[in-house]
């Protein structure tokens, strides 16, 4: 076995392979818009979880008041 280029199997194996991708580099105003959006995501986020708490509570003991649990 000969060690040429054409005759060994690469990553590829003969099909196309896509440049990898390049994250753009972000500026310190895009951070500060990037980190703003997700604190207003982490809080809706946190709102209704916690609302659902709160609703499966008082569903329990609505059930509970009634005798079905």
């Amino acid at each position: 076995m000969t060690n040429a280029p054409e005759e060994r199997p690469g990553i590829s194996q003969g099909r196309y392979v896509p440049p990898p991708f390049r994250w753009q580099q972000h500026t310190a105003a895009d951070n500060d818009v990037i980190r703003a959006r997700q604190r207003i995501r982490s809080i809706i986020m946190a709102l209704l979880l916690g609302s659902f708490v709160i609703l499966v509570f008082a569903i329990s003991i609505v059930k509970i008041k009634a005798g079905h649990g």
